[in-house]
């Protein structure tokens, strides 16, 4: 119940605005409804976690990489990667760096391997060589659909 309570929590509103904190914020959306009993400790604690989240934003989670070499042919190839990518798949973000000494082409931003297991195999008729990697991930944008179903 208390991490189900400290998730709720941090993914509600990683912020401190006018209302006060985070449970502040719950205690006056519920009308009164919800009150939370609790040490100050518990609220401090949350307070970094959020703090610490805004710093760092994402999640750990999976990309799919689609080109990774070096030499000075690499740099142009991989732009050459991520426009072929995106003419192909124009609705999945595409992250190019470089790391000495590669040049690497990431794509998605997959909270599981299963959801990367099922772009993997739509990807690999274009990138035959591509495959998955665990990267920390922006947050994927939820499909309102999805968020009504569950």
């Amino acid at each position: 119940m208390m991490i189900f309570l400290l998730f709720s929590v941090a993914s509600m509103g990683q912020s401190r605005g006018k209302g006060g904190d985070i449970f502040d914020r719950i205690r006056s959306q519920s009308a009164g409804n919800i009150t939370f009993q609790q040490d100050s400790v518990v609220r401090d604690l949350v307070g970094k976690h959020i703090a610490k989240n805004k710093e760092n934003p994402g999640t750990q989670g999976y990309r799919i990489r689609i080109y990774s070499d070096l030499g000075t042919h690499a740099r142009k190839e991989s732009e050459e990667y991520k426009t072929r990518f995106y003419e192909n798949f124009s609705n999945t973000p595409i992250y190019r760096n470089y790391v000495q000494p590669y040049y690497k082409v990431y794509v998605g931003d997959f909270r599981t391997k299963a959801e990367a297991l099922k772009s993997l195999k739509e990807i690999k008729n274009v990138f035959p060589k591509a495959f998955i990697v665990p990267d920390h991930i922006n947050f994927p944008e939820l499909d309102n659909d999805t968020r009504r179903n569950q």
